[in-house]
Protein backbone atom coordinates (compact mmCIF):
# COMPACT_ATOMS: atom_id res chain seq x y z
CA UNK A 1 0.00 0.00 0.00
CA UNK A 2 1.49 3.34 -1.01
CA UNK A 3 2.06 6.24 1.38
CA UNK A 4 -0.47 8.29 -0.60
CA UNK A 5 -3.24 5.71 -0.16
CA UNK A 6 -2.49 5.48 3.56
CA UNK A 7 -2.57 9.26 3.87
CA UNK A 8 -5.93 9.54 2.09
CA UNK A 9 -7.55 6.64 3.95
CA UNK A 10 -9.81 7.11 6.94
CA UNK A 11 -11.28 10.52 6.05
CA UNK A 12 -14.04 11.24 8.58
CA UNK A 13 -17.14 13.19 7.41
CA UNK A 14 -17.36 16.71 8.83
CA UNK A 15 -20.65 16.03 10.61
CA UNK A 16 -19.04 13.09 12.46
CA UNK A 17 -16.05 15.21 13.43
CA UNK A 18 -18.33 17.95 14.76
CA UNK A 19 -20.64 15.53 16.57
CA UNK A 20 -17.73 13.78 18.31
CA UNK A 21 -16.03 17.07 19.17
CA UNK A 22 -19.22 18.67 20.52
CA UNK A 23 -19.56 15.73 22.91
CA UNK A 24 -16.29 16.80 24.56
CA UNK A 25 -18.11 19.71 26.18
CA UNK A 26 -20.25 17.99 28.84
CA UNK A 27 -17.44 16.00 30.44
CA UNK A 28 -15.18 19.06 30.46
CA UNK A 29 -17.93 21.21 31.96
CA UNK A 30 -18.65 18.57 34.60
CA UNK A 31 -14.96 18.18 35.39
CA UNK A 32 -14.54 21.94 35.76
CA UNK A 33 -17.46 22.18 38.18
CA UNK A 34 -16.37 19.07 40.11
CA UNK A 35 -13.02 20.79 40.57
CA UNK A 36 -14.68 23.16 43.05
CA UNK A 37 -16.31 20.40 45.08
CA UNK A 38 -14.04 21.04 48.06
CA UNK A 39 -14.92 24.72 48.04
CA UNK A 40 -18.56 23.67 48.26
CA UNK A 41 -18.27 20.94 50.91
CA UNK A 42 -15.30 22.16 52.99
CA UNK A 43 -15.68 25.95 52.81
CA UNK A 44 -19.49 26.20 52.46
CA UNK A 45 -21.14 23.10 53.90
CA UNK A 46 -18.54 22.69 56.65
CA UNK A 47 -17.71 18.99 56.15
CA UNK A 48 -14.72 18.24 58.37
CA UNK A 49 -11.36 17.24 56.90
CA UNK A 50 -11.42 13.82 58.59
CA UNK A 51 -14.70 12.90 56.89
CA UNK A 52 -13.45 14.20 53.54
CA UNK A 53 -10.31 12.08 53.90
CA UNK A 54 -12.25 8.91 54.79
CA UNK A 55 -14.62 9.44 51.87
CA UNK A 56 -11.75 9.97 49.44
CA UNK A 57 -9.98 6.80 50.56
CA UNK A 58 -13.15 4.80 49.84
CA UNK A 59 -13.62 6.72 46.60
CA UNK A 60 -10.04 5.93 45.53
CA UNK A 61 -10.55 2.20 46.12
CA UNK A 62 -13.78 2.28 44.10
CA UNK A 63 -12.02 4.15 41.29
CA UNK A 64 -9.24 1.58 41.08
CA UNK A 65 -11.70 -1.33 40.98
CA UNK A 66 -14.52 -0.08 38.76
CA UNK A 67 -12.65 1.39 35.78
CA UNK A 68 -10.90 -1.77 34.54
CA UNK A 69 -14.03 -3.87 35.11
CA UNK A 70 -16.37 -1.50 33.29
CA UNK A 71 -13.80 -0.72 30.61
CA UNK A 72 -13.47 -4.42 29.83
CA UNK A 73 -17.27 -4.81 29.79
CA UNK A 74 -17.52 -1.94 27.31
CA UNK A 75 -14.77 -3.41 25.15
CA UNK A 76 -16.49 -6.82 25.06
CA UNK A 77 -19.93 -5.42 24.14
CA UNK A 78 -21.58 -6.50 20.87
CA UNK A 79 -24.84 -4.54 20.52
CA UNK A 80 -26.69 -4.83 17.23
CA UNK A 81 -28.36 -1.56 16.24
CA UNK A 82 -31.27 -2.64 14.01
CA UNK A 83 -31.97 0.89 12.81
CA UNK A 84 -28.43 1.32 11.51
CA UNK A 85 -27.82 -2.32 10.71
CA UNK A 86 -24.45 -2.30 12.46
CA UNK A 87 -22.73 -3.77 15.48
CA UNK A 88 -21.84 -1.29 18.21
CA UNK A 89 -19.96 -1.44 21.50
CA UNK A 90 -19.37 2.19 22.54
CA UNK A 91 -22.30 4.33 21.34
CA UNK A 92 -25.01 2.50 23.37
CA UNK A 93 -23.27 3.47 26.61
CA UNK A 94 -23.08 7.10 25.51
CA UNK A 95 -26.68 7.29 24.30
CA UNK A 96 -28.39 5.55 27.21
CA UNK A 97 -25.95 6.63 29.92
CA UNK A 98 -25.99 10.37 29.21
CA UNK A 99 -29.21 11.28 31.10
CA UNK A 100 -28.16 9.35 34.22
CA UNK A 101 -24.66 10.82 34.00
CA UNK A 102 -26.07 14.35 34.03
CA UNK A 103 -28.44 13.57 36.90
CA UNK A 104 -25.68 12.09 39.07
CA UNK A 105 -23.46 15.10 38.36
CA UNK A 106 -26.14 17.55 39.54
CA UNK A 107 -26.96 15.58 42.71
CA UNK A 108 -23.41 16.02 44.01
CA UNK A 109 -24.14 19.70 44.68
CA UNK A 110 -27.59 19.36 46.27
CA UNK A 111 -27.19 18.07 49.82
CA UNK A 112 -29.91 19.40 52.18
CA UNK A 113 -29.10 22.99 53.12
CA UNK A 114 -30.11 22.26 56.74
CA UNK A 115 -26.90 20.24 57.11
CA UNK A 116 -24.69 23.28 56.48
CA UNK A 117 -22.27 24.53 59.12
CA UNK A 118 -22.99 21.93 61.80
CA UNK A 119 -19.40 20.86 62.36
CA UNK A 120 -20.01 19.83 65.98
CA UNK A 121 -23.10 17.71 65.21
CA UNK A 122 -21.78 14.19 64.59
CA UNK A 123 -25.05 12.89 63.12
CA UNK A 124 -25.24 15.70 60.56
CA UNK A 125 -21.57 15.28 59.71
CA UNK A 126 -22.13 11.58 59.04
CA UNK A 127 -25.11 12.25 56.77
CA UNK A 128 -23.17 14.94 54.89
CA UNK A 129 -20.26 12.52 54.56
CA UNK A 130 -22.61 9.88 53.09
CA UNK A 131 -24.03 12.34 50.56
CA UNK A 132 -20.52 13.51 49.63
CA UNK A 133 -19.30 9.93 49.12
CA UNK A 134 -22.31 8.23 47.52
CA UNK A 135 -23.06 11.06 45.09
CA UNK A 136 -19.44 11.06 43.90
CA UNK A 137 -19.43 7.27 43.47
CA UNK A 138 -22.65 7.45 41.45
CA UNK A 139 -21.21 10.26 39.32
CA UNK A 140 -17.94 8.42 38.77
CA UNK A 141 -19.68 5.18 37.78
CA UNK A 142 -21.64 6.93 35.03
CA UNK A 143 -18.50 8.93 34.16
CA UNK A 144 -16.72 5.62 33.55
CA UNK A 145 -19.41 4.23 31.26
CA UNK A 146 -20.02 7.39 29.22
CA UNK A 147 -16.55 8.95 29.09
CA UNK A 148 -14.71 5.65 28.58
CA UNK A 149 -16.97 4.91 25.63
CA UNK A 150 -16.48 8.42 24.23
CA UNK A 151 -12.70 8.25 24.60
CA UNK A 152 -12.65 4.80 22.99
CA UNK A 153 -14.44 6.05 19.88
CA UNK A 154 -11.71 8.35 18.57
CA UNK A 155 -8.90 5.87 17.84
CA UNK A 156 -11.24 3.58 15.87
CA UNK A 157 -12.91 6.41 13.94
CA UNK A 158 -9.77 6.80 11.83
CA UNK A 159 -6.11 5.83 11.74
CA UNK A 160 -5.22 8.91 9.71
CA UNK A 161 -3.10 11.09 12.00
CA UNK A 162 -4.15 14.31 10.30
CA UNK A 163 -7.83 13.39 10.74
CA UNK A 164 -7.24 12.60 14.40
CA UNK A 165 -5.54 15.94 14.87
CA UNK A 166 -8.42 17.73 13.13
CA UNK A 167 -10.93 16.00 15.40
CA UNK A 168 -8.86 16.84 18.46
CA UNK A 169 -8.51 20.46 17.33
CA UNK A 170 -12.28 20.71 16.92
CA UNK A 171 -12.68 19.05 20.32
CA UNK A 172 -10.32 21.59 21.84
CA UNK A 173 -12.37 24.43 20.32
CA UNK A 174 -15.45 23.04 22.06
CA UNK A 175 -13.52 22.39 25.27
CA UNK A 176 -11.99 25.86 25.59
CA UNK A 177 -15.22 27.50 26.81
CA UNK A 178 -15.58 24.67 29.31
CA UNK A 179 -11.96 25.05 30.46
CA UNK A 180 -12.39 28.79 30.95
CA UNK A 181 -15.70 28.07 32.66
CA UNK A 182 -13.77 25.98 35.19
CA UNK A 183 -11.69 29.04 36.08
CA UNK A 184 -14.51 31.57 35.99
CA UNK A 185 -16.93 29.67 38.26
CA UNK A 186 -14.63 29.83 41.31
CA UNK A 187 -14.06 33.52 40.74
CA UNK A 188 -17.74 34.41 40.55
CA UNK A 189 -19.41 31.98 42.91
CA UNK A 190 -17.04 30.19 45.27
CA UNK A 191 -14.03 32.39 45.99
CA UNK A 192 -16.08 34.04 48.74
CA UNK A 193 -19.36 32.06 48.90
CA UNK A 194 -22.63 33.43 50.23
CA UNK A 195 -26.21 32.19 50.28
CA UNK A 196 -26.96 34.16 47.11
CA UNK A 197 -23.90 33.00 45.15
CA UNK A 198 -24.42 29.36 46.16
CA UNK A 199 -28.04 29.49 44.97
CA UNK A 200 -26.85 30.91 41.65
CA UNK A 201 -24.13 28.25 41.46
CA UNK A 202 -26.65 25.46 42.01
CA UNK A 203 -28.92 26.86 39.31
CA UNK A 204 -25.90 26.89 36.98
CA UNK A 205 -25.22 23.24 37.85
CA UNK A 206 -28.77 22.31 36.80
CA UNK A 207 -28.45 24.24 33.52
CA UNK A 208 -25.12 22.58 32.73
CA UNK A 209 -26.52 19.13 33.57
CA UNK A 210 -29.52 19.56 31.26
CA UNK A 211 -27.35 20.95 28.45
CA UNK A 212 -24.89 18.08 28.86
CA UNK A 213 -27.36 15.44 27.67
CA UNK A 214 -27.75 16.79 24.14
CA UNK A 215 -24.18 16.60 22.77
CA UNK A 216 -24.10 12.89 23.64
CA UNK A 217 -27.42 12.27 21.89
CA UNK A 218 -26.16 14.13 18.81
CA UNK A 219 -23.02 12.00 18.80
CA UNK A 220 -25.05 8.78 19.02
CA UNK A 221 -27.01 9.88 15.94
CA UNK A 222 -24.18 10.95 13.63
CA UNK A 223 -21.02 9.03 14.63
CA UNK A 224 -20.55 5.53 13.22
CA UNK A 225 -18.52 2.72 14.70
CA UNK A 226 -16.34 0.39 12.67
CA UNK A 227 -18.05 -2.95 13.25
CA UNK A 228 -15.16 -4.89 11.74
CA UNK A 229 -12.98 -4.03 14.76
CA UNK A 230 -15.38 -5.50 17.34
CA UNK A 231 -13.92 -8.87 18.47
CA UNK A 232 -16.16 -11.89 18.12
CA UNK A 233 -14.86 -13.44 21.34
CA UNK A 234 -14.76 -11.79 24.75
CA UNK A 235 -11.39 -11.34 26.46
CA UNK A 236 -11.28 -12.01 30.22
CA UNK A 237 -10.37 -9.03 32.37
CA UNK A 238 -7.10 -10.39 33.80
CA UNK A 239 -5.87 -11.46 30.37
CA UNK A 240 -6.73 -8.00 29.00
CA UNK A 241 -4.78 -6.28 31.77
CA UNK A 242 -1.76 -8.53 31.28
CA UNK A 243 -1.75 -7.80 27.55
CA UNK A 244 -2.02 -4.06 28.21
CA UNK A 245 1.01 -4.06 30.51
CA UNK A 246 3.07 -5.80 27.86
CA UNK A 247 2.74 -2.55 25.91
CA UNK A 248 5.75 -0.31 26.82
CA UNK A 249 3.87 2.80 25.69
CA UNK A 250 0.96 1.94 27.99
CA UNK A 251 3.21 1.56 31.03
CA UNK A 252 4.39 5.14 30.58
CA UNK A 253 0.87 6.28 29.70
CA UNK A 254 -0.46 5.08 33.08
CA UNK A 255 2.07 7.35 34.82
CA UNK A 256 1.38 10.21 32.42
CA UNK A 257 -2.36 9.97 33.03
CA UNK A 258 -1.83 9.97 36.79
CA UNK A 259 0.42 13.02 36.62
CA UNK A 260 -1.94 14.98 34.37
CA UNK A 261 -5.02 14.24 36.48
CA UNK A 262 -3.18 15.07 39.72
CA UNK A 263 -1.89 18.48 38.65
CA UNK A 264 -5.18 19.46 36.95
CA UNK A 265 -7.26 18.59 39.99
CA UNK A 266 -4.83 20.20 42.45
CA UNK A 267 -5.19 23.43 40.47
CA UNK A 268 -8.97 23.30 40.14
CA UNK A 269 -9.53 22.36 43.79
CA UNK A 270 -7.11 24.98 45.12
CA UNK A 271 -8.02 27.89 42.82
CA UNK A 272 -11.04 29.27 44.76
CA UNK A 273 -9.02 29.27 47.99
CA UNK A 274 -6.03 30.80 46.18
CA UNK A 275 -8.11 33.70 44.90
CA UNK A 276 -9.32 34.48 48.41
CA UNK A 277 -6.34 33.73 50.66
CA UNK A 278 -3.29 34.37 48.45
CA UNK A 279 -4.37 36.94 45.85
CA UNK A 280 -7.13 38.60 47.88
CA UNK A 281 -4.85 40.34 50.41
CA UNK A 282 -2.46 41.69 47.74
CA UNK A 283 -2.52 45.47 47.67
CA UNK A 284 -3.93 46.93 44.45
CA UNK A 285 -4.99 43.53 43.16
CA UNK A 286 -7.48 43.78 40.30
CA UNK A 287 -9.08 40.62 38.91
CA UNK A 288 -9.53 41.70 35.29
CA UNK A 289 -5.92 42.83 34.54
CA UNK A 290 -4.64 39.78 36.37
CA UNK A 291 -6.34 37.36 33.96
CA UNK A 292 -5.48 39.16 30.68
CA UNK A 293 -2.05 37.53 30.31
CA UNK A 294 -3.09 33.99 31.30
CA UNK A 295 -6.13 34.01 29.00
CA UNK A 296 -4.08 35.26 26.02
CA UNK A 297 -1.53 32.52 26.71
CA UNK A 298 -4.28 29.87 26.75
CA UNK A 299 -5.20 30.74 23.17
CA UNK A 300 -1.67 31.11 21.79
CA UNK A 301 -0.57 27.86 23.45
CA UNK A 302 -2.73 25.73 21.16
CA UNK A 303 -0.99 26.58 17.83
CA UNK A 304 2.40 26.30 19.58
CA UNK A 305 1.59 22.80 20.86
CA UNK A 306 0.17 21.66 17.53
CA UNK A 307 3.15 23.09 15.61
CA UNK A 308 5.64 21.21 17.79
CA UNK A 309 3.64 17.98 17.32
CA UNK A 310 3.48 18.48 13.55
CA UNK A 311 7.13 19.44 13.08
CA UNK A 312 8.67 17.01 15.57
CA UNK A 313 6.38 14.53 17.36
CA UNK A 314 3.65 14.10 19.93
CA UNK A 315 6.36 13.20 22.42
CA UNK A 316 8.15 16.53 21.83
CA UNK A 317 4.88 18.44 22.15
CA UNK A 318 4.02 16.86 25.50
CA UNK A 319 7.59 17.40 26.70
CA UNK A 320 7.18 21.11 25.93
CA UNK A 321 3.94 21.48 27.80
CA UNK A 322 5.17 19.63 30.89
CA UNK A 323 8.21 21.94 30.91
CA UNK A 324 6.09 25.10 30.60
CA UNK A 325 3.84 23.91 33.41
CA UNK A 326 6.70 23.12 35.78
CA UNK A 327 8.42 26.48 35.19
CA UNK A 328 5.16 28.41 35.50
CA UNK A 329 4.10 26.70 38.72
CA UNK A 330 7.47 27.24 40.43
CA UNK A 331 7.55 30.88 39.31
CA UNK A 332 4.00 31.37 40.62
CA UNK A 333 4.90 29.86 44.00
CA UNK A 334 7.71 32.35 44.65
CA UNK A 335 5.66 35.18 43.15
CA UNK A 336 2.89 34.32 45.61
CA UNK A 337 5.37 34.64 48.48
CA UNK A 338 6.38 38.08 47.19
CA UNK A 339 2.88 39.50 47.54
CA UNK A 340 3.03 41.03 44.04
CA UNK A 341 0.00 40.12 41.91
CA UNK A 342 1.72 41.21 38.68
CA UNK A 343 4.45 38.60 39.22
CA UNK A 344 1.80 36.00 40.01
CA UNK A 345 0.00 36.88 36.77
CA UNK A 346 3.27 36.35 34.86
CA UNK A 347 3.66 32.95 36.52
CA UNK A 348 0.11 32.00 35.60
CA UNK A 349 0.77 33.13 32.01
CA UNK A 350 3.82 30.86 31.79
CA UNK A 351 2.00 27.74 32.93
CA UNK A 352 -0.97 28.61 30.73
CA UNK A 353 1.40 28.28 27.76
CA UNK A 354 1.38 24.57 28.56
CA UNK A 355 -1.96 24.10 30.28
CA UNK A 356 -3.97 23.28 27.14
CA UNK A 357 -1.45 20.62 26.12
CA UNK A 358 -3.24 18.03 28.21
CA UNK A 359 -6.50 18.69 26.37
CA UNK A 360 -4.94 18.91 22.90
CA UNK A 361 -2.53 15.95 22.99
CA UNK A 362 -3.92 13.45 25.48
CA UNK A 363 -6.31 11.65 23.12
CA UNK A 364 -3.97 11.46 20.09
CA UNK A 365 -1.20 10.12 22.31
CA UNK A 366 -3.53 7.53 23.85
CA UNK A 367 -4.64 6.57 20.32
CA UNK A 368 -0.98 5.91 19.42
CA UNK A 369 -0.71 3.64 22.45
CA UNK A 370 -3.81 1.71 21.36
CA UNK A 371 -2.49 1.48 17.79
CA UNK A 372 0.72 -0.02 19.16
CA UNK A 373 -1.30 -2.64 21.04
CA UNK A 374 -3.09 -3.56 17.82
CA UNK A 375 0.20 -3.57 15.90
CA UNK A 376 2.48 -5.48 18.25
CA UNK A 377 0.53 -6.93 21.20
CA UNK A 378 -3.03 -8.21 20.72
CA UNK A 379 -3.97 -7.80 17.05
CA UNK A 380 -7.33 -6.30 18.11
CA UNK A 381 -8.76 -2.80 18.58
CA UNK A 382 -9.14 -2.59 22.37
CA UNK A 383 -9.99 1.07 22.97
CA UNK A 384 -12.55 0.31 25.68
CA UNK A 385 -10.12 -1.77 27.70
CA UNK A 386 -7.45 0.93 27.50
CA UNK A 387 -9.96 3.60 28.47
CA UNK A 388 -10.80 1.54 31.55
CA UNK A 389 -7.35 0.27 32.55
CA UNK A 390 -5.53 3.51 31.67
CA UNK A 391 -6.81 5.36 34.78
CA UNK A 392 -5.39 2.79 37.24
CA UNK A 393 -3.20 5.56 38.66
CA UNK A 394 -5.14 8.65 37.63
CA UNK A 395 -8.41 7.77 39.38
CA UNK A 396 -6.76 7.38 42.82
CA UNK A 397 -4.94 10.64 42.07
CA UNK A 398 -8.33 12.38 41.98
CA UNK A 399 -8.81 11.39 45.62
CA UNK A 400 -5.29 12.58 46.45
CA UNK A 401 -5.95 15.91 44.72
CA UNK A 402 -9.22 16.36 46.61
CA UNK A 403 -7.77 15.37 49.99
CA UNK A 404 -4.39 17.14 49.98
CA UNK A 405 -5.57 20.79 49.68
CA UNK A 406 -8.04 20.52 52.56
CA UNK A 407 -5.49 18.65 54.70
CA UNK A 408 -2.85 21.32 53.98
CA UNK A 409 -5.27 24.14 54.77
CA UNK A 410 -6.26 22.49 58.03
CA UNK A 411 -2.59 21.99 58.94
CA UNK A 412 -1.92 25.68 58.26
CA UNK A 413 -4.92 26.78 60.32
CA UNK A 414 -7.49 27.47 57.62
CA UNK A 415 -10.61 25.76 58.99
CA UNK A 416 -14.39 26.15 59.15
CA UNK A 417 -15.43 28.10 62.26
CA UNK A 418 -19.10 27.91 63.27
CA UNK A 419 -19.12 31.39 64.80
CA UNK A 420 -17.82 32.88 61.55
CA UNK A 421 -20.03 30.73 59.33
CA UNK A 422 -17.13 29.94 57.02
CA UNK A 423 -13.34 29.52 56.82
CA UNK A 424 -11.11 31.39 59.19
CA UNK A 425 -7.29 31.74 59.36
CA UNK A 426 -6.86 30.52 62.93
CA UNK A 427 -3.02 30.59 62.76
CA UNK A 428 -2.84 33.92 60.96
CA UNK A 429 -3.23 35.06 57.37
CA UNK A 430 0.41 34.39 56.43
CA UNK A 431 0.14 30.71 57.42
CA UNK A 432 -3.18 30.25 55.64
CA UNK A 433 -1.78 31.91 52.50
CA UNK A 434 1.30 29.68 52.53
CA UNK A 435 -0.73 26.49 52.84
CA UNK A 436 -2.95 27.42 49.90
CA UNK A 437 0.04 28.59 47.83
CA UNK A 438 1.78 25.24 48.32
CA UNK A 439 -1.36 23.40 47.24
CA UNK A 440 -2.00 25.56 44.16
CA UNK A 441 1.51 26.01 42.75
CA UNK A 442 4.37 24.18 44.48
CA UNK A 443 2.83 20.70 44.54
CA UNK A 444 1.61 20.83 40.91
CA UNK A 445 5.06 22.10 39.88
CA UNK A 446 6.78 19.14 41.54
CA UNK A 447 4.27 16.73 39.97
CA UNK A 448 4.82 18.17 36.48
CA UNK A 449 8.61 18.06 36.85
CA UNK A 450 8.46 14.37 37.80
CA UNK A 451 6.13 13.74 34.87
CA UNK A 452 8.49 15.52 32.48
CA UNK A 453 11.50 13.45 33.56
CA UNK A 454 9.65 10.13 33.25
CA UNK A 455 8.09 11.11 29.92
CA UNK A 456 11.33 12.22 28.25
CA UNK A 457 13.32 9.25 29.51
CA UNK A 458 10.88 6.37 29.02
CA UNK A 459 8.13 7.11 26.45
CA UNK A 460 9.05 4.86 23.47
CA UNK A 461 6.85 6.15 20.61
CA UNK A 462 9.11 8.64 18.89
CA UNK A 463 8.16 10.21 15.57
CA UNK A 464 9.94 7.53 13.52
CA UNK A 465 8.26 4.65 15.37
CA UNK A 466 4.81 6.22 15.01
CA UNK A 467 5.29 6.81 11.27
CA UNK A 468 6.22 3.17 10.67
CA UNK A 469 3.37 1.97 12.90
CA UNK A 470 0.74 4.00 11.03
CA UNK A 471 1.74 2.53 7.68
CA UNK A 472 1.63 -1.07 8.88
CA UNK A 473 -1.58 -0.67 10.89
CA UNK A 474 -3.26 0.89 7.84
CA UNK A 475 -2.56 -2.31 5.92
CA UNK A 476 -3.92 -4.43 8.79
CA UNK A 477 -7.08 -2.31 8.92
CA UNK A 478 -7.68 -2.73 5.20
CA UNK A 479 -7.32 -6.50 5.51
CA UNK A 480 -9.72 -6.58 8.48
CA UNK A 481 -12.31 -4.57 6.55
CA UNK A 482 -12.15 -6.91 3.55
CA UNK A 483 -12.56 -9.98 5.80
CA UNK A 484 -15.56 -8.39 7.53
CA UNK A 485 -17.23 -7.47 4.22
CA UNK A 486 -16.70 -11.01 2.90
CA UNK A 487 -18.38 -12.51 5.99
CA UNK A 488 -21.36 -10.13 5.62
CA UNK A 489 -21.79 -11.19 1.99
CA UNK A 490 -21.74 -14.88 2.93
CA UNK A 491 -24.51 -14.27 5.50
Amino acid sequence: MSDNIIENAGIVPVKEKLAYSFAQMPGTFYGGVMGVIQSFYFAWMGLSTIWITIALIVYAVWNVVNDPIFGNIIGNTRYYNKKRGELQRYIPYIKFGAPLFSLCFALVFFPPDAWRGQTSNLTIQVWLFIWYLVSQIAYDTLFTFVLCAHVALLPQMTLNQREREKIQLMSTAFMLPAILFGFIVPVIYLANPSTATIAQFQMLVVIVAIFGIFPYLILSKYVHEHSEHIPENKTPLLKSIKLAFKNPSFRVYVIYDGVSVLFLNLVMVSLPFYLTWVLGPMEGFNMLPFWIGPIICVFISIPIILKIASKYSTKASISYYFGALAIGFFFSFFAGLSGNWILVSIGFSIFMLGFTGEFVQHNPMRADTIDYDYWKISGERREGLYAGVGPLLSKPMISVALAVPTALMTAFGLIYVDAVGGLSATQGLAAASLGVNISMTLLPGIVCLIGLIIWVKFYPLTGEVVEKMKKEVSILHEQKRKEYDEKKELK
